[in-house]
């Protein structure tokens, strides 16, 4: 499997594309001066900021966009997260809005229904880890859809991992950086309100990576401040894959019960027809 083979397996395992990247910050917050503080309150501060929460749901405009001259594919959607347990995203038809397909993400298996071709695809995570160019797992993923902090293979970020980062910031941005027992790299950008705005993961600047940025912060439902857009990205030295989200009516600590259960009689399918459907699309 090629490079960019991998790359679209690793991005369906994070939800039909989800993708890696490193490209320069940009600064995306109001130009205020930072407070001054040590690395230990700065960490505690954007801790603080992060939202809490048991349970997530939200409705989204999806948008792929799968090569650096494709065109934009747009679906409604619908995001749920029961903390440490499962991530499901759910694509509608349009106009029809009854479900096109459904991928459940949890730390032990990755599920994708297809619903339009009565098939599916299952595997664990860690297979799929194995076919990505930079490591990745459940927990990482629940972060960078939640605008958390987090340690890679790690289920919670604690104060014990205070000492695991290290500290870089001008008079407006700050940049915790973290490196893993695989060298693989993590940097985590937040302003003056302690909102994280992007966080890369990479290996090597030079090849694949994850860019995360977020943007347009407003209000949940349950009054918690939340990016309501999130932009992924896939770079490559010749090629680029994103992904939007744009979200709305977010709640949270609402009881939710998630479905994996494949149907019968659909048919399975492997991995490498899975990345040839997906880039049928392309």
């Amino acid at each position: 499997m090629n490079r960019k083979n991998k790359i679209a397996a690793l991005m369906v395992f994070l939800a039909i594309v989800l993708t890696i990247g490193s490209c320069k910050t940009s600064r995306q917050t109001t130009q205020i001066a930072l407070m001054k503080a040590d690395k230990t309150e700065r960490i505690e501060s954007i801790q603080f900021s992060a939202v809490s929460y048991r349970t997530f749901s939200s409705s989204l405009r999806f948008s792929i966009k799968p090569g650096r001259n494709e065109n934009n594919t747009t679906v409604d959607a619908q995001l749920k997260i029961i903390k440490d347990k499962m991530i499901q995203l759910s694509l509608r038809i349009p106009i029809l809005g009854t479900e096109a397909g459904r991928i459940s993400v949890s730390p032990e298996k990755v599920i994708i229904i297809d619903r339009i071709n009565k098939r599916y695809f299952l595997d664990t995570t860690d297979n799929l880890r194995k076919e990505a160019p930079v490591d990745f797992d459940y927990y990482s993923l629940q972060a960078l859809l939640t605008n958390q902090l987090f340690i890679a293979g790690k289920n919670e970020f604690n104060s014990e991992d205070y000492n695991s980062f290290s500290l870089k910031e001008d008079s407006f941005l700050v940049i915790l950086h973290n490196t893993d027992k695989q060298g693989i790299h993590y940097d985590f950008t937040s302003d003056y309100r302690n909102r994280i705005l992007k966080t890369e993961v990479y290996k090597n600047k030079n090849e694949a990576g994850l860019n995360c940025n977020y943007q347009d912060f407003g209000l949940t439902a349950n009054k918690k401040l939340f990016p309501m857009k999130i932009t992924m990205e896939a770079v490559l030295p010749a090629d680029l894959i994103r992904t939007d989200w744009s979200f709305s009516n977010v709640i949270l600590d609402t009881d939710i019960a998630l479905d994996d259960a494949i149907p019968q009689k659909y048919r399975r399918i492997d991995l490498n027809q899975l990345i040839k459907f997906i880039q049928a699309y392309e």
